[in-house]
């Protein structure tokens, strides 16, 4: 099948509102992306001039990055920056350290173009298993947007491998942010594109490490009410099937990210790290925006009150909203959320949390300290049999494919 037939039946497998039928979709897309790159390889990379060459390395070493727990509000942010003229944009998770970097391990280097390119196509198509799809468009007999990012991928990876590889572990991701400015923006020496931007949760693990290769990146570190950020995994885990187990990996991953937040929001202020709290920007979002437009150094421009992905108005920011509305903003408290929570569900964040969300405005009821140290180590012991397993399982699962 053609590359518009395969799009064709991919798309008849993309529900709306939100996919269900994870393992269909992975199936067709899986076909349609190969035969998209191997298209691509086909036609070959576009060739690229000195001033675009120029422009996109001047670029590629002031990236943003947004991050924080997941169901923090991470998604909000970047959407919300998302079709500012002064950025690019990455659509979909980064993922690079997170999880990209343990399958590139299990791959040769000769298969890591095919793999990511493959990864990021399917991405694009569907970046978070709802509406908005197809964020280039959709392909045609005439042409396709896919080919296009593929292509442009095949140009500036081997550049970015040889300017970057050496010392930046995370280049790989790069030139996919590269090729998708290439595809939606273009480096034309006029063009106002001054950075680039990728949102992945739990990046705050890797600060140190993010900030040594790009001196000049801007962290915009996103938290949210405890309450909120843990009703709302423990939701997304129940709705997917997961073991409890996975409870004591979320309450470590929202411990080290508030930790984080809170030591740093101790020290003076930094031209390279801003805290971004969610409920301020639900309740003063034009305030909010204009204060990270300052801290990025751009324009705060009306676009930045609407979120979008590459321009397409995106669902609500409320993962408990039942009635969606795309490219507007939830501001209603969310008082089932606290209401939902267990007794014990608050003696577990209180004893993780209470000290550094206090520090944040999030008050939480403070427990004994042998009751918080006895919860903190269940929640421990908890923690090592999920890493446990999941290593395990990773150890004995198949290598992936593109």
């Amino acid at each position: 099948m053609n590359i518009v037939d395969l799009e064709t039946r991919l798309d008849q497998q993309l529900q709306r509102p939100r996919v269900t039928n994870l393992g269909t979709v992975r199936q067709a897309a899986t076909a349609w992306s190969q035969a998209v790159w191997s298209v691509a390889e086909s036609a070959g990379p576009p060739t690229l001039t000195a001033s675009e060459i120029e422009h996109a390395f001047a670029i590629a070493r002031r990236p943003v990055f947004v991050f924080g727990v997941h169901r923090s509000g991470t998604t909000l942010v970047r959407d919300l920056l998302d079709h500012h003229p002064a950025l690019s944009v990455l659509p979909a998770e980064g993922t690079m350290l997170t999880n990209f970097a343990w399958h590139l391990k299990r791959l040769e280097p000769d298969g890591w173009l095919r793999f990511l390119g493959c990864e990021w196509l399917r991405r694009l198509a569907n970046p978070i298993n709802q509406h908005p799809y197809w964020l280039l468009g959709r392909s045609s007999a005439e042409g396709s947007p896919y080919v296009e990012f593929a292509r442009a991928l095949l140009a500036w990876w081997p550049l970015v491998e040889t300017r970057l590889g050496p010392r930046t572990t995370s280049w790989p991701l790069v030139a996919i942010a590269l090729a998708y400015a290439h595809c939606t923006t273009g480096f034309r020496t006029a063009h106002p594109v001054e950075r680039w931007v990728e949102k992945t949760p739990t990046n705050e693990r890797f600060l140190a490490r993010l900030m040594a290769e790009f001196p000049e990146a801007r962290l915009l570190h996103v938290v949210r009410h405890p309450f909120a950020v843990y009703a709302s995994s423990l939701q997304a885990v129940r709705n997917s099937g997961h073991p409890s187990s996975d409870e004591s990996r979320i309450l470590r991953q929202m411990r080290l990210s508030y930790r984080e937040a809170a030591s740093r929001s101790a020290r003076p202020a930094s031209d390279s790290y801003l805290l971004v709290r969610y409920e301020d920007l639900l309740e003063d979002t034009a305030g909010s925006v204009r204060r990270m437009a300052s801290f990025l150094g751009i324009q705060p421009l009306p676009v930045m009150m609407q979120p979008t992905a590459n321009g397409i108005p995106t669902p609500s920011n409320s993962s408990f909203d039942s009635n969606k509305v795309a490219g507007k903003l939830n501001r209603r408290p969310a008082d089932g959320v606290f209401n939902a929570l267990t007794r014990r569900d608050h003696e577990r964040l209180s004893a993780m949390l209470a000290d550094d969300a206090e520090k944040l405005g999030y008050p939480l009821t403070p427990l004994s300290a042998l009751r918080r140290q006895l919860w903190q180590i269940r929640i421990h012991a908890g923690w090592m049999a999920d890493r446990f397993g999941t290593r395990w399982v990773r150890f004995f699962s198949p290598r992936r494919r593109p």
